[in-house]
């Protein structure tokens, strides 16, 4: 684990923190969504209007970010930017490093 800048353990919160930041990024750039209506309650069909394609590429980009495998059935389970970070916080250990 690379040491935070105050060199304590990095926090489930911490990381948490910095999955959604990150997961945020991705879906404003390429659901146009402004960053600051992108919550972890955030419907993303509903609410952020992402698309099928939109979505498609943010798999892909969240796949890279994080060193996921993302499958088909659980991208139909995604309704909330919340599941992703979920996703994410529960397929930790199986990132690539």
């Amino acid at each position: 684990m690379i040491p935070n800048s105050t060199n304590t353990p990095e926090t489930p919160d911490d990381a948490r923190t910095g999955m959604l930041t990150t997961l945020v990024g991705i879906l404003s750039d390429v659901g146009g969504v402004s960053a600051e209506d992108i919550t972890t309650t955030a419907r993303l069909r509903e609410d952020l209007a992402i698309s099928s394609l939109n979505l498609i590429e943010a798999v892909v980009r969240v796949e890279d970010a994080f060193g996921v495998r993302i499958e088909d059935a659980d991208v139909q389970g995604f309704t909330t930017t919340g599941d992703i970070v979920d996703f994410l916080e529960a397929n930790r250990s199986e990132t690539v490093t």
